[in-house]
């Protein structure tokens, strides 16, 4: 135990030398950016804010519509694939059954 407590201090030790400790300046630079960044979304107009927010739904639309036309294309095309596969095999092939001497044939 004591030299998994020696191994935990020395770690420590080498990760203080690590350590980043902001200074004045930069939380003075993160203060400046936030209060501009407030002034600037402050000024902006009522038609920019709806499209800010009109945007990404339009995006989440167009999405959905794109996947739901590609989905109902994809069901359609493999719909269509499997019952021509069935009419061919069904048209072009008769079955002869032989039961007690006679002969039926399906079509």
């Amino acid at each position: 135990m004591t030299d998994n407590d020696n191994f935990l201090d020395r770690l420590r030790a080498d990760a203080r030398q690590l350590r980043f400790e902001p200074d004045e300046m930069m939380s003075t630079r993160i203060a400046a950016r936030v209060r501009e960044r407030i002034a600037a979304d402050s000024q902006t107009g009522i038609a920019q804010m709806l499209a800010r927010w009109f945007r990404p739904v339009m995006v989440s639309l167009a999405t959905l519509a794109l996947v739901a036309t590609l989905g109902i294309q994809w069901a359609e095309q493999s719909h269509d694939a499997s019952a021509a596969s069935l009419d061919s095999m069904t048209s072009t092939q008769s079955v002869d059954i032989s039961v007690g001497g006679d002969t039926f044939s399906v079509e």
